[in-house]
């Protein structure tokens, strides 16, 4: 747990009571913010038009839900898309846009329904004998009008007010100094709850904040996580093929790297980047002093360290700042003797051939040289022969670079 280093938010605020209104016009009906969309498009983009705005295509969970499409969509149209995929000819594996399960406990599909050889995609019918059911349509070929879904929130002069909070989006800072901000703004670097959000925010950063930005999730080790808000870990999209290697963590927003855009991963909290902070909607905000957050640790290089034991990382001196001259690092790295070693590069950027990393297949320089690296270079994996490696980092360029970045773990050419 990280409380003794990021304190939680110390504000005098009052949620000032309200009832719940929608917005961007859409229109408040049974408890949930639709919009009708008259013109015919496909189910793709129609789910596009709804993601731009935050939105997902209406999803139905009871009865109210049901009368609820038909009552906004009056008279405009006979038939419009719904947030719902099927995968095979049964409700329970139609699933919904926003993440919360299948049509199993709810549905009024008409006889015959669904039927994923006609369409994977799931349409309502507004008028006629078939009034209030849901039928098949083909996602890439058919097009219909149709109806986008927010949730509900409260009355607030914020720009972003979405299911009962504001965001605001700011530029590069560490960790440490966006959480800062946030705290001056009466909120904290933003949670996120749902996959509801996570898209809303992702969508929102790629117009407001383009590059990977910070939100507020602290990952210590490897199995803990932790929202500085004090919410509870209910949602988690972590992108699990990416390694952990540092403390504060990161939505990545962007083609530029290999997480995906929406996915969070680890980075060190020492980096500068763009930031989402988040306060709830309806906030008569009087900020009381900013309780200073005491500054996280570097991540350890192990630079001429003892022998580390995988898994772990290792990287340059100052990763992912920018490392001195004259560098001269070696990392003994071991596993158990029925492993090999295998060493993965997610991030490697030295000085062209002025600066080296060399990897060893032993427990030391001596050994055989598995390979020499220098530049720019994409992420790469090597292994070991025995359950020993050893890396050595040679810096005596004119200038330094970002560096490198290496996670090690027990590797086993049988498994």
């Amino acid at each position: 747990m990280l409380s003794h280093i990021l304190p939680f938010l110390l504000f005098i605020g009052v949620v000032s009571s309200a009832n719940p209104i929608c917005t961007n016009g859409f229109t408040l009906v049974s408890n949930k913010c639709l919009k009708l969309f008259p013109s015919t498009v496909t189910h793709k983009v129609a789910e596009r038009s709804c993601m731009d705005l935050g939105a997902t295509l209406v999803t139905v969970k009871n009865s109210n839900d049901n009368h609820a499409i038909t009552a906004i969509a009056g008279t405009s149209t006979s038939v419009v898309w719904m947030g719902l995929f099927c995968l095979d000819n049964d409700p329970s594996k139609c699933l919904w846009d926003d993440a919360t399960g299948s049509a199993e406990m709810y549905s009024t599909f008409a006889s015959g329904f669904p039927h994923i050889d006609v369409g994977k995609c799931v349409y309502y019918s507004v008028k006629g004998a078939l009034a209030g059911q849901w039928l098949s349509g083909d996602c890439e070929k058919d097009t219909k009008s149709y109806i986008c879904e927010l949730p509900v929130t409260y009355q607030d002069s914020c720009p972003f007010n979405y299911n009962g909070h504001c965001y605001t989006f700011h530029p590069p800072s560490t960790f440490t100094q966006a959480q800062t901000t946030c705290e001056k703004e009466c909120g904290n670097l933003a949670s996120i709850n749902s996959a509801n959000e996570n898209r809303y925010l992702n969508t929102l950063s790629n117009k407001q904040a383009p590059g990977n930005l910070y939100i507020g999730a602290t990952w210590p080790t490897q199995d803990v996580f932790n929202w500085i808000d004090g919410s509870l870990w209910t949602y988690n999209n972590i992108d699990l093929s990416y390694s952990h290697g540092a403390t504060c963590v990161a939505m990545a927003n962007g083609a530029a790297m290999s997480v995906s855009s929406g996915l969070w991963f680890s980075i060190d909290c020492h980096m500068s980047l763009n930031f989402v902070c988040k306060r709830p909607a309806g906030m008569k905000c009087n900020p009381g002093p900013v309780v200073a957050v005491t500054e996280v640790p570097k991540n350890p290089s192990y630079c001429n360290s003892s022998v580390q034991l995988a898994p772990g990382v290792i990287t340059s001196p100052d990763y992912p700042f920018q490392y001195d001259n004259n560098q001269n690092c070696v990392y003994q790295l071991a596993t158990l003797g029925s492993y090999n070693i295998l060493l993965r590069f997610s991030d490697f950027g030295t000085e062209a051939k002025k600066d080296y990393v060399t990897v060893y297949d032993g427990d030391s320089v001596n050994s055989p040289v598995i390979g020499t690296y220098s530049g720019d270079l994409s992420s790469f994996s090597l292994v070991s022969t025995g359950n020993v490696m050893t890396v050595a980092f040679k810096s005596d360029g004119a200038k330094g670079a970002r560096g490198f970045s290496a996670r090690f773990t027990s590797y086993s050419y049988g498994r």
